[in-house]
């Protein structure tokens, strides 16, 4: 066999590889630029809260993406935070010491998250605003004594939905705080630290 021919062999042989590999992430559901390995650098160490949540719902293949800065500390203050290709996980220690707050973009919606506040609560006041803009409280019932869950559409509002071309992109904030009902007024602790995400429409 000649040098030509061995060349074009390996190349042929290279080719298959790739195809194989980009068959096998469709296959899986998964886009073969979702199936590329994170960089290491920003993967959060072993003993972070916020890591140990992104690893536990999938790491890479979660619904957070790939992480798109390392995991940082706030001035003056305790608690952290980490940006991930598709929404932002924070730790928020004045809830609890291990309370994290997330939100993340899925299916068109804003979804917001909480767990691991330091004791149990009857409810919760979420607050969350977009671009700056008003800001709106909604009180929320308890998946745990400890979590709950809240999601928006940021682009629908009193049965009308709009679109911006892809040429817009908005961030929503959350807070949240767990309430316990009282005789003639509610209890209510502190609220988080915000978290955001980024959605691009």
């Amino acid at each position: 066999m000649g040098r030509a021919s061995r060349s074009l062999l390996c190349l042929a042989t290279a080719l298959g590889t790739a195809v194989g590999a980009v068959a096998v992430a469709l296959a899986a559901g998964v886009s073969p630029a979702a199936a590329a390995t994170c960089d290491p650098a920003l993967v959060a160490p072993s003993g972070s809260l916020v890591g140990g949540l992104w690893r536990s719902n999938g790491g890479e293949n979660s619904v957070y993406g790939c992480p798109v800065t390392k995991e940082y500390g706030f001035a003056g203050k305790r608690g952290s935070y980490q940006e991930f290709r598709n929404g932002k996980i924070v730790w928020s220690p004045n809830l609890g010491g291990g309370a994290l707050v997330r939100a993340y973009y899925a299916q068109g919606k804003a979804v917001f998250r909480w767990s691991g506040l330091g004791r149990d609560w009857d409810f919760f006041n979420v607050r969350w605003s977009m671009d700056g803009g008003p800001v709106t409280q909604v009180k929320v019932g308890r998946l745990t004594p400890w979590s709950g869950a809240y999601s928006i559409d940021p682009y629908c509002g009193n049965g009308v939905c709009s679109t911006t071309n892809g040429h817009e992109v908005n961030r929503v904030v959350f807070v949240v705080q767990g309430c316990d009902r009282g005789t003639f007024s509610s209890d209510c602790g502190p609220w988080s630290i915000a978290t955001s995400v980024r959605l691009a429409h």
